[in-house]
């Protein structure tokens, strides 16, 4: 029997749990499609908002993106498949670029057409992460 999103996410959601959802960034820079989101927050269960990075698979864009913006290159994350299993291909998380949303939100994305289930990222990559974003000058 599967547990249903409503119960095992508020129940289970930890630091470094990945979910698959659909995000509609609203403008024709960003392709809105299914995006990989890691939840950064310590404390997700009792959060009120949940902080989020998502990857993607256009690493020149990203390099040239902080370049231009003359932002650290510690503000970006190269994630190979050896890394995360769960990706096909070297990715990169953009630490300058959070999504916040909340716990009922979360759960609405994934019954709409997400998925959940998949391994967390390690304690490693998370302090990455982590550290990409305190650098990040575009995230207070």
């Amino acid at each position: 029997m599967d547990i249903p999103p409503k119960i095992r996410i508020p129940l289970c959601i930890e630091q470094g749990c990945v979910f698959n959802f659909f995000i509609d960034f609203g403008d024709s820079k960003r392709e809105s499609k299914n995006r990989y989101f890691v939840v950064l927050n310590l404390n997700p269960k009792t959060d009120s908002v949940l902080i989020m990075v998502t990857s993607t698979k256009q690493i020149e864009k990203k390099y040239e993106f902080i370049k231009r913006a003359g932002i650290s290159e510690n503000t970006l994350v190269k994630v190979t498949p050896k890394e995360y299993s769960v990706f096909t291909q070297e990715s990169i998380f953009n630490c300058n670029d959070v999504i916040e949303i909340g716990i009922t939100d979360l759960i609405n994305k994934i019954e709409e057409n997400g998925s959940m289930n998949y391994p967390k990222i390690t304690k490693g990559l998370i302090a990455k992460l982590t550290k990409g974003v305190k650098e990040s000058p575009l995230v207070s």
